[in-house]
């Protein structure tokens, strides 16, 4: 069977964006508001190495919302995958969640309950059988609470990646299967994490 190192998207290997109209720090809603989080290529070519395929698992609601088209997303993935192919790095695979929960201001066939949209494991359950990976010997690596309660729906260890202090993370690990195996500052930590484990 195949490890793998599931990564979110947003926050994690590319910048959130400041959404001016409701002020709030959100995904990109086009490509040219890509940016790379420092050293992400580094970090998807130093798991690779390690013998992990590397899958994206992001929600995207936007779909949803209606902010957000299909197209508008592969490119904005697109985007992502050169920026870090410019730096060397690269994913096997990624999947997304394009749903919202009810209730919503907004009606289309996305605004569903779905098995997919973390903090359930819908996603990395779906990767797990395409792609014969075995959970218990993979990773989950995200920015948010609901990437760590994915991971542990899922079977997996898992890494909370924050700059927060551990006393301002510590309060949140009373909701249910928040607490991560680890916490890393950065993703290269993440990856020093990761390669420690045999």
């Amino acid at each position: 069977m195949n490890k793998a190192v599931f990564i979110d998207r947003d926050g994690t290997l590319n910048e959130m964006v400041y959404d001016k109209t409701h002020g709030i720090l959100d995904s990109p809603h086009n490509p040219d508001e890509v940016r790379l989080i420092p050293k992400a290529a580094d970090f998807l070519k130093t798991i690779k190495k390690c013998g992990y395929l590397a899958v994206i698992v992001t929600n995207q609601p936007g779909i949803a919302k209606g902010t957000l088209t299909m197209q508008t997303l592969q490119a904005i993935n697109a985007r992502l995958a050169a920026l870090l192919a410019a730096e060397g790095g690269a994913w096997d695979h990624l999947l997304f969640c394009p749903h919202f929960p009810v209730p919503s201001p907004v009606k289309n066939e996305h605004v569903v309950e779905c098995e997919c949209r973390k903090p359930k494991p819908g996603l990395m359950l779906s990767a797990a059988g395409k792609f014969n990976i075995d959970l218990p010997a993979s990773w989950m690596v995200g920015d948010g609470l609901n990437d760590v309660q994915a991971g542990k729906a899922a079977g997996c260890r898992c890494i909370l990646v924050t700059k927060l202090k551990i006393e301002q993370v510590e309060r949140f690990f009373t909701l249910d299967n928040c607490q991560p195996d680890a916490i890393a500052r950065d993703l290269m930590k993440a990856a020093e994490i990761i390669k420690a484990v045999k």
